[in-house]
C-alpha cells in the first residue's frame, strides 16, 4: 500500500463576521501547514478570503460559491438556493481532491452552507469529513419548523466522520439539543499562540490606567453586544470601590460612557477602543474580566491573557469553567451576578500575591492544554484515525505525539 507523505486538507467556512471562530481556523490551518501538510481555505465571502490569505501565509485561499442565500426573501427561496449550491460545492471539492474536508461552523445550526458542506464532500468522494462547531447549539424550538430541523440534523450527522467541539459543554449541548450521535463527538480545546507583549509598553499602560497601583481589571470585546456583559462589568466596578480601576479594550456600546458616569465610575473606567495589539493590555491588567451572560463557548481572550500570565475572572457559562480553574488560575462567578464579581474584585485588592500566583497557574495551564501545537497535534491525530487504512499515520504520529497533552 502506498503511504502518503502528507495530507491535503480543505477548510470550508461561511460567515460575514470575522471573529474567534475564524481566528481559530487560521491558527489551525497555519499549524497544519507548519507540520508539512497542504491546506486550502474556501469561503464565499471575498473579504474573508482576503483576510485568510493575510493570516495564513503560504496557504491557498479561494472564493467558493456565493453567500446570496443569506439574503433570500423566504425560507423556500433559501432552500432553493442551497439545493443549487450543493452540486456546485461537490464539484468544487472534487476538483481539489482533498484527503480531508474540515468545515468551520460558528455555531449550530450556524451557516446553512456549512451544514451542506459535509454532504457535498461525501458526494465528492472525500472519506474524511469533519466539522468544528464553535458555539453552544440552539434548541430546535428557537427555529422555524423544528421537525424539519430534526430531519436536517440527521442528514448532517450521517454525512460526518467527526464533530469537533472546543469545549465539553458544546459537545454535550450538541448531543442533548441536536441529537448528535455520541460516536461523532470529539473535544479539542482551542490553542492560541503566546500573545505578543512589549513589557515597556505594558508598564506605561499600567501607570496611566492605574496611577496609584489600584487593582486593574480589564475587559476585551470585539463585538458590542449585550451578551458580553458590559453592564455587569460597570456595576461591579461601582460596587467594588475606589481601589479598583477598569479598562475596556475593543468595541463598546455607544452609550457605555454615559452608563459608566451614571453608575459613578466614569473616572475609573477607561474606554480605550479597538487596539491592534491587545497583548500589551493583557500585560498591564492584574485580572481579565469576562462577564458574559449568554452565547459563549470558550473565549479566546482568556487563553491569550493566560499565555502572558494574566488570570481571568469569568462567568460560570458554557466552556468558561474549562478555561479557568476556579481558585487556581482565576475565579468564576454566576452569570449576571454583579455583586459576586464586585466581591471578587474587592478581595483581589487585598490579595495581590494570590492574584500573581493565579497568573502563574494560568500560564502553566496555557502551556499544558491551550498552546497552539496541542490543538494542531490533536487535530492531525484525529485525521489519521479517520482516514481509511490509517494511510496517513506515518506522516501524523511524530507531530501529534510530540505535542499531545
Amino acid at each position: 500500500m502506498t503511504r502518503k507523505a502528507r495530507l491535503r486538507v480543505v477548510y470550508f467556512t461561511d460567515t460575514r463576521v470575522i471573529g474567534g471562530a475564524e481566528r481559530s481556523l487560521a491558527d489551525l490551518a497555519g499549524g497544519v501547514l507548519g507540520a508539512g501538510h497542504e491546506a486550502l481555505l474556501l469561503a464565499p465571502q471575498r473579504e474573508l478570503v482576503e483576510w485568510l490569505r493575510q493570516e495564513v501565509p503560504g496557504a491557498e485561499a479561494e472564493r467558493a460559491l456565493a453567500d446570496s442565500y443569506h439574503d433570500a426573501p423566504s425560507p423556500a427561496r433559501r432552500a432553493s438556493a442551497l439545493l443549487r449550491a450543493l452540486p456546485r460545492l461537490a464539484l468544487e471539492l472534487r476538483r481539489h481532491r482533498p484527503d480531508v474536508v474540515h468545515v468551520n461552523n460558528g455555531g449550530f445550526p450556524g451557516s446553512d452552507l456549512c451544514r451542506i458542506a459535509p454532504l457535498a464532500a461525501m458526494l465528492a468522494g472525500v472519506s474524511c469529513r469533519v466539522m468544528t462547531v464553535h458555539s453552544n447549539p440552539w434548541t430546535r424550538e428557537r427555529l422555524a419548523d423544528p421537525q424539519l430541523q430534526a430531519a436536517a440534523d440527521r442528514l448532517v450527522w450521517s454525512s460526518l466522520s467527526a464533530v469537533v467541539s472546543p469545549s465539553r459543554a458544546v459537545e454535550e449541548g450538541l448531543r442533548a439539543r441536536r441529537g448528535m450521535p455520541r460516536r461523532l463527538g470529539r473535544t479539542i480545546y482551542y490553542g492560541v499562540p503566546r500573545s505578543t507583549c512589549d513589557p515597556g509598553a505594558a508598564t506605561k499602560l499600567r501607570r496611566r490606567l492605574a496611577p496609584q497601583n489600584q487593582l486593574l481589571a480589564g475587559m476585551v470585546s470585539a463585538r458590542p453586544v449585550p451578551e458580553k456583559g458590559y453592564d455587569v462589568f460597570v456595576e461591579a466596578l461601582a460596587e467594588a470601590g475606589e481601589r479598583v480601576r477598569g479598562v475596556l479594550v475593543g468595541q463598546a456600546p455607544e452609550d457605555l460612557a454615559a452608563r459608566a458616569h451614571a453608575a459613578g465610575v466614569g473616572d475609573r473606567l477607561a474606554l480605550e477602543g479597538p487596539r491592534r495589539n491587545v497583548g500589551d493590555y493583557h500585560g498591564a491588567f492584574d485580572v481579565l474580566v469576562v462577564p458574559s451572560t449568554a452565547e459563549e463557548c470558550m473565549p479566546l481572550v482568556i487563553l491569550e491573557a493566560a499565555s502572558l500570565g494574566t488570570p481571568a475572572f469569568g462567568s460560570r457559562l458554557s466552556g468558561i469553567p474549562e478555561a479557568i480553574a476556579d481558585g487556581a488560575s482565576g475565579r468564576l462567578f454566576t452569570p449576571g451576578a454583579k455583586a459576586e464579581l464586585a466581591e471578587l474584585l474587592r478581595a483581589g485588592t487585598h490579595e495581590r500575591d494570590r492574584i500573581a500566583a493565579m497568573g502563574q497557574a494560568a500560564a502553566r495551564r496555557w502551556s499544558e492544554q491551550f498552546e497552539i501545537d496541542a490543538m494542531v497535534g490533536k487535530t492531525l491525530r484525529l485525521y489519521g484515525e479517520l482516514l481509511p487504512g490509517l494511510r496517513a499515520r506515518p506522516a501524523l504520529e511524530p507531530y501529534a505525539d510530540a505535542h499531545a497533552h
